[in-house]
């Protein structure tokens, strides 16, 4: 499924001295991708993200923005979006099965505050850069199956069998990265447990 603005695909933008837009397709419609989505729409790259949920998921728990973070939010123009939509966690009460309270913690006591932080639901988080990539493709329920690269860029199978050729691809598709799975072999060659 392609979702696009009215139905169709954003109008080409300037080529930038090439002779076609640099399309650039990027697996994983999260946090990351939609945001790498936004910053190369606005810098005149044609994206495409492929997703394999079949719709944006909005799931997940809460999420501490700080730091730098915090200066990507204003500098995306969504700052005030997020801090509206912040959780403005006070703290926490332990419960037991009956429901009484039986500890208290404010929000300092757990020692992760640093500065102006910012605390928001994960599928929110997603839902704010999303409202602002509606001029972006977005092919939902895919993934893809096979990465070549080629003279031309990189040649792009799909499951559903459909082939494309984009100039660059960027894996924001999560810890068990597909596309990095693809690209640089199975991750147990890389993977070192921290014992956590």
């Amino acid at each position: 499924m392609v979702a696009t603005v009215g139905g169709h695909r954003p109008p080409p933008l300037p080529t930038r001295g090439r002779e076609a837009p640099i399309d650039i397709l990027i697996s994983g419609a999260g946090i990351a991708g939609l945001t790498t989505a936004h910053w190369l729409r606005r810098y005149g790259f044609i994206p495409t993200i492929v997703e394999r949920a079949p719709s944006l998921v909005t799931g997940g728990y809460k999420i501490d923005v700080r730091g730098t973070a915090l200066d990507v939010l204003r500098r995306t123009g969504v700052h005030e979006a997020v801090v509206a939509s912040s959780t403005k966690m006070q703290g926490a009460l332990l419960v037991d099965r009956e429901g009484n309270v039986i500890n208290r913690m404010t929000g300092d006591e757990f020692g992760h505050r640093v500065g102006g932080d910012l605390e928001i639901v994960r599928g929110t988080l997603c839902d704010i850069p999303r409202t602002r990539t509606t001029d972006v493709e977005v092919i939902f329920g895919d993934v893809i199956a096979s990465i070549t690269q080629s003279d031309d860029g990189v040649e792009i199978t799909f499951r559903d069998g459909v082939t494309r050729t984009f100039d660059l691809v960027v894996g924001a598709d999560g810890l068990h990265s597909n596309v990095r799975r693809q690209v640089f072999g199975d991750e147990s060659q890389y993977l070192r447990d921290l014992g956590m």
